[in-house]
């Protein structure tokens, strides 16, 4: 994907995390090294070129970062080259194991970094075999990374701040836990968080939490850009929220999950309508994965999706009319476009073209009764647009300064206010019939959150100075609140009353910010990452916290393994009952009789008194039991769905989810379906 729509990770002084990329305030790089590259030329002998990333995907200077490639070709030729084009300089890789030369089946190739400055590090790779040419991490300008911090964002937090006094309510320390979506009920009465492993649930009238769901056991992965999100009903009773590539939707009464759902790809954000019937998420992934780079909708009384649509590039946002009849989605590089749904289908209402050049559409807010959406795109062509539900051409467009990078956005429920702010330190205020905005404020900081107040009287933006600004629509900046680390997530009850506030650097992804890129350092010392393998190791235990009821659905691999087993048991008895039974009546075979008669009469058989009676009872038992066991690892397979390798944690276990169905909105390339087989279902977003 290109260099602000990869998958991302990292780790330091954290826990880390993996595929993505950042940096460090205050303007969008758009170098040479990170241009428009012409594309190659396809052949059918081209080498191929996957598992491409950047390890640590985020961290600081004077850290070691390891550039990886495989390099594979269907004839196992060896690469003529393997390179990367670092920052508009091709240098040849290294193979990470000296010894391996199976080109077939694929060959790992590195090359090793450590930066001494903070700034943008564009990368892709290419390798030829002679014949053809490949790359990687490259769409059409190259990937960024790693992304380089100051800080460790090991002092993350969560508050509940007072409009009127600035002071926190609430203050939680998340710690190396970065924030990745804050919610607010209606009346401020409940707060639900989403931090890297966890779902924090809060009484907004107490300081401690009145529950926790933890995802996973153990060290975690921490960072990258697709952070998930958190959203919560208008009265505060139904949350949903994404961690990872997991769905979970929550009562208020428990950190048990209702149900939960399981993705090929880790999640943007997510959304609720205000009665809490339907929720939305937006995922990453592949162009060429149908079950990824998706919106999916569901009825929250069931975890089977209404519908999922697949677009060439990531959806980075989600949002839902008040009574779910709407959805908005944005997406990211190739596509670049907002799409409007009705909650009936998914065949977009609305298609825009492009919006911007070469990077992502960051932002897209639907007004409450869904009759407008605002939408917020990224540098090279920042700006705030205002469309109708009823064209793809926009009210208004409004360029931001310097085009700076629109990231953070929201709209007002009546749709007569948006709120947005820039990573050049703009804020702004729209009416909703100009694109002039009513109010203007410059900061020192990129922004990276906001909220408007729902009358529209005030907003709150926070961002790389580490602080919130409450600033009111006649100009006067009411309160400046500090915080430790970045902020990213913002959330102002409807009443106005509190703003719940996050830490992070997710939004901060593939941004450069210019205020420190001018320090060099000396690097006597480097600092070395926990090796990726053990990372991955940890990551592969980690479990799914789940009550008895819920690790019931949860598929097992032993299931299978028993299945193979007791499959081909109960074959190799029943072969041996007739093979028996041949040699014993017909009589071509007498002479493999009297073998049979004469090895039973010898040794450790003799003494056994094995005859053909005893012999036939075994093996008529064991293929007894045999059949019984295929039979039962039949039905516990049955009982665990396992299109597109999905754990969907609900009971309900739907025979037509299971074996596939055209025409159900959903494109199951598990079952056979594809454009051509199923056009209905796989062939949105083309």
């Amino acid at each position: 994907m290109s260099r602000k729509c990869k998958k991302l990770t990292a780790l330091i002084f954290v826990v880390i995390s993996f595929f993505g990329f950042f940096q460090g305030v205050f303007a969008e790089d758009k170098n040479a090294p990170g241009g428009i590259i012409p594309k190659l030329q396809k052949t059918v002998d081209d080498p191929e070129l996957f598992n491409n990333s950047v390890y640590p995907m985020w961290g600081p200077v004077c850290q070691r970062y390891t550039y990886t490639v495989t390099y594979r070709d269907k004839e196992g030729i060896p690469p003529e080259y393997m390179r990367i084009i670092f920052n508009g300089k091709s240098i040849d890789m290294q193979r990470v194991d000296s010894n391996d030369a199976d080109y077939k089946k694929g060959v790992r190739y590195e090359y090793k970094f450590v930066p001494n400055k903070i700034g943008s590090n564009f990368y892709y790779f290419e390798a030829s075999n002679g014949k053809g040419k490949a790359r990687a991490s490259i769409i059409d300008s190259p990937d960024n990374g790693p992304i380089l911090f100051e800080g460790d964002f090991l002092d993350n937090e969560v508050s509940l701040i007072d409009t009127k006094t600035g002071k926190k309510v609430i203050h939680y320390p998340t710690k190396e836990e970065w924030v990745g979506g804050v919610a607010l009920s209606d009346d401020g009465t409940y707060l639900a968080v989403k931090t890297s492993n966890k779902i924090i649930f809060f009484d907004t009238s107490k300081e401690e939490p009145l529950w926790i769901y933890s995802h996973r056991e153990g060290p975690v992965m921490i960072g990258g850009d697709l952070k998930g999100g958190v959203d919560i009903s208008s009265d505060g009773s139904k949350i949903i929220a994404s961690i990872g590539d997991s769905v979970l939707f929550f009562d208020k009464s428990s950190n048990n999950p209702i149900w939960g759902y399981v993705l090929e790809n880790n999640a943007y954000n997510v959304a609720i309508s205000k009665d809490g019937k339907y929720v939305a998420v937006a995922t990453g992934g592949e162009e060429s994965n149908p079950n990824s780079n998706l919106v999916v909708l569901w009825d929250s009384e069931s975890s089977k999706p209404l519908w999922q649509y697949h677009s060439s590039g990531n959806f980075h946002d989600v949002s839902l009319s008040d009574d779910g009849q709407y959805l908005a989605g944005s997406t990211g590089c190739p596509d670049r476009r907002l799409y409007l749904f009705s909650k009936n289908s998914n065949t977009p209402l609305q298609r825009t073209e492009m919006l911007t050049r070469d990077s992502p559409v960051h932002r897209a807010k639907v007004s409450a009764d869904g009759s407008f959406v605002a939408v917020g795109s990224e540098a090279d062509r920042g700006a705030v647009f205002l469309f109708s539900k009823d064209s793809n051409t926009p009210l208004w467009e409004f360029p931001t300064l310097g085009r700076s990078s629109v990231r953070a956005l929201n709209f007002t429920p009546d749709g007569k206010y948006i709120g947005a702010s820039t990573f050049g330190g703009q804020a702004y205020i729209f009416e909703r019939e100009s694109k002039q905005p009513v109010a203007t404020w410059n900061l020192n900081a990129a922004l990276g959150g906001i909220d408007i107040s729902d009358d529209g009287s005030f907003i709150v933006v926070g961002g790389s100075d580490k602080k919130i600004h409450i600033l009111s629509r006649d100009q006067n900046t009411k309160h400046e609140v500090a915080f430790e680390e970045y902020v990213e997530e913002i959330d102002i009850s409807a009443d106005g009353r509190y703003v719940a506030v996050g830490t992070g650097g997710s939004v901060y992804f593939f941004e450069s910010i210019v205020g420190s890129e001018g320090n060099r350092s000396s690097c006597s010392t480097i600092i070395e990452p926990e090796p990726f393998e053990e990372i991955m190791q940890t990551e592969k235990l980690g479990s799914f916290h789940l009550s008895k009821e819920e690790d019931q659905h949860v598929e097992k691999n032993s299931v299978g393994v028993l299945g193979i087993f007791s499959g081909l048991g109960f074959l190799t008895s029943l072969t041996m009952i007739v093979f028996l039974t041949i040699v014993r009546t017909v009589s071509v075979f007498s002479k493999m009789k009297h073998v049979l008669v004469s090895f039973c009469s010898k040794g450790i058989v003799s003494s056994i008194h094995l005859n053909y009676k005893k012999l036939m009872f075994i093996l008529s038992f064991l293929t007894f039991v045999f059949l019984l066991f295929t039979i039962f690892t039949i039905f516990i397979d049955k009982q665990t769905p396992n299109s597109l390798n999905r754990t969907n944690i609900d009971i309900l276990q739907r025979e037509d989810f299971q074996q596939g169905k055209c025409g159900n909105s959903l494109c199951e390339s598990d079952f056979g379906e594809s454009k051509k087989t199923c056009p209905q279902d796989c062939s949105a977003g083309d």
